[in-house]
């Protein structure tokens, strides 16, 4: 079983590589292709082998980057003919008076290599289209998709103070340690009947639960280092949620509408605790 295990996580984290070269090379479609490989892979290599989690927490990170690359790519491929065609209408009416005599049915084919000679104004053009598609990347990307170093990934961390905040948050909203304890507990033997199981969804949203539990609790009685490992494996258990529901999606199976819900409340508690750790005020329900 674990050599299968292996196999599995060996082909996945080869697609999440080569998906990831395919995305910084243009290659969208192909890099999309190569997600759901790879998201095939950790479904069959689902295991609690500490060993091997390393390995998976690779590819979901890899995985993360990829899709957090693929709209800004996208909007920089759609960008690009709509400058081009306005940089080619400009070299039209400029070559037209040196080459009146010539032949004006020639034009088309000499006018790229002409135009970048006779009007160095026009040639910027293509070259400030990056700059466009970088602005866009920052809202979508992580904050350590700027790192961008294959296979290391600095972990997910909150100061003190802002543990502080959310633990004050959490008091103000009349949340109990003890019972959010027992939560963390529950949601954690849920996980691993769904582990026993082979039911590798409900496996993660019962750790997105538990481990939600698990950053409260530990805010609440100023356990900085717990809370902080918490939210670190939190961001890889959410990733991995987003990812299952977007490989669902993309290929049309009959559950992907529901998943998607669960992505969004998981998600939505964790921009919860980022709002509460910057001091953001919360209202009394």
């Amino acid at each position: 079983m674990n050599e299968a295990i292996k196999a599995a996580l060996a082909e996945a984290l080869t697609a999440a590589e080569e998906a990831e070269t395919a995305a910084q090379a243009g290659r969208f479609a192909e890099a999309r292709t190569l997600l759901d490989v790879a998201e095939a892979g950790l479904t069959a290599g689902e295991t609690r082998n500490p060993a091997l989690l390393n390995r998976r927490l690779k590819i979901i990170r890899i995985q993360a980057s990829v899709e957090a690359l693929l709209p800004a790519a996208e909007v920089e491929a759609d960008a690009a003919p709509v400058v081009e065609a306005p940089a080619q209408a400009d070299a039209e009416p400029a070559q037209a008076p040196e080459t009146d005599a010539a032949a004006p049915v020639a034009a088309p084919v000499d006018e790229p290599e002409v135009a970048p000679v006779n009007e160095p104004v026009n040639a910027p053009a293509p070259v400030a289209l990056p700059e466009p598609a970088e602005t866009e990347l920052p809202p979508v990307a992580q904050t350590d998709a700027p790192a961008k170093v294959r296979g290391v990934a600095a972990p997910h961390a909150l100061p003190d103070e802002g543990w502080d905040r959310v633990a004050a948050a959490l008091r103000a909203q009349g949340t109990d340690a003890g019972a959010r304890e027992a939560d963390a507990a529950r949601h954690g033997r849920l996980q691993g009947d769904a582990e026993d199981a082979r039911d590798t969804w409900r496996a993660r949203v019962e750790e997105r639960f538990a481990l939600q539990a698990r950053l409260e609790v530990c805010a609440l009685r100023g356990d900085y280092a717990g809370a902080n490992a918490a939210w670190d494996r939190l961001f890889d258990v959410v990733t991995a949620i987003r990812s299952r529901e977007g490989a669902a999606r993309r290929r049309g199976l009959p559950g992907a509408a529901a998943m998607r819900p669960v992505y969004e409340a998981a998600n939505q508690d964790s921009l919860q605790v980022r709002r509460w750790a910057r001091g953001v005020k919360v209202d009394a329900a």
